[in-house]
């Protein structure tokens, strides 16, 4: 006789039971989220019951106060490309920050997350339900912006959704395999109906993770030239991923070592030109662009621009009447030095 039941995942954890409760959680969850206890440790509990309607998962799940963040180290790791629904069940006060869309949102509404997008979210105690829709389901809606979008209860999109969720959810318990896909397409439809209503065009495609994990090392090293300590590793910290993924990111514009010293020798050379007074010796200029040595700082400032950094100095007014910068500026400025 085959089996008619739909395939379930349970899980339960309470610190009242177990003391590592939540260190078991954490490291569950590892691959999805960073997870901070907004609550004390030892009232703290965790419940997840998952229904798998073919390829779409729905999941009851309550917990304590916590805070949730993605970042794009997990969006390597996980490696998944879903979408996730929430649906509030109690007002949780939650409040999140989605790729920069700051949201919030109470009993009743629902929210919808882009799982290869970084987001941090907040909550209270919280009893929700959870849909996770593989994106090639979602009819190429897929590319619309609605990482953090919030649905009003008072939307029609929105209260189909709701109503349509929670009642799922109820007979899961009862469906055979084939209610349970009938079900789980008609949520679907309803899920791309709403983003096809509310979501806003992406301002651009997608970036892959690599050019988002590009983006964010270059603010980074932008932010932190003058510290000393910036280094590959340090990079690689901030952004949580191998070196060999730090290096590949890095590939295109050289290798993250010849990035930080390019981005520092064209400060430098906009430092000098600056300095009309000479108040800062060249050395003093090089130590404080991150160099420890003024013979390694004359070879690689000429190595970039083709000029000493002393040359540059007693040109200085000339060239600042060219408008000239470490961004405006000639291929050869050596040659373009022999011109004055």
């Amino acid at each position: 006789m085959p089996d008619t039941a739909l395939r379930k995942d349970i899980w339960r954890l309470d610190a009242r039971e177990h003391d590592d409760a939540f260190e078991q959680y954490r490291k569950g969850c590892a691959h999805l989220f960073d997870i901070t206890l907004q609550s004390p440790e030892e009232s703290f509990f965790n419940t997840l019951e998952a229904h798998h309607l073919g390829p779409v998962v729905l999941a009851k799940c309550s917990g304590v106060p916590q805070l949730f963040e993605r970042k794009l180290s997990h969006i390597l790791i996980d490696g998944g490309d879903t979408v996730m629904v929430v649906v509030e069940l109690e007002d949780s006060g939650w409040r999140g920050d989605y790729d920069g869309r700051a949201a919030g949102g109470h009993l009743g509404q629902i929210r919808m997350i882009d799982m290869a997008r970084p987001f941090s979210m907040s909550t209270g105690g919280y009893r929700s339900l959870y849909v996770m829709v593989p994106r090639t389901l979602l009819e190429g809606r897929g590319s619309l912006d609605f990482h953090g979008l919030v649905l009003s209860d008072d939307s029609v999109s929105g209260r189909l959704l709701g109503a349509h969720v929670r009642s799922l959810a109820e007979v899961l318990d009862h469906m055979t395999p084939d209610e349970a896909e009938a079900g789980a397409k008609a949520m679907v439809a309803l899920i791309v109906g709403a983003i096809t209503a509310h979501a806003t065009p992406a301002s651009g495609d997608h970036r892959p993770v690599e050019k988002m994990l590009l983006a964010s090392g270059r603010q980074f090293i932008e932010q932190n030239l003058d510290d000393v300590d910036l280094s590959p590793e340090a990079v690689r910290r901030r952004l949580g991923v191998s070196r060999s993924l730090l290096y590949k990111v890095f590939e295109p514009l050289g290798g993250v070592s010849a990035f930080i010293q390019g981005r520092r020798l064209d400060q430098a050379f906009d430092a000098i030109l600056h300095d009309r007074a000479e108040q800062h010796t060249l050395g003093e200029i090089a130590y404080g662009h991150g160099f420890r040595s003024d013979a390694h700082f004359s070879r690689a400032f000429r190595g970039r621009f083709g000029v000493t950094p002393g040359r540059l100095r007693r040109v200085g007014e000339a060239a600042r009447q060219e408008g000239l910068s470490a961004l405006e500026r000639p291929d050869d400025v050596f040659t373009w030095l022999r011109g004055l």
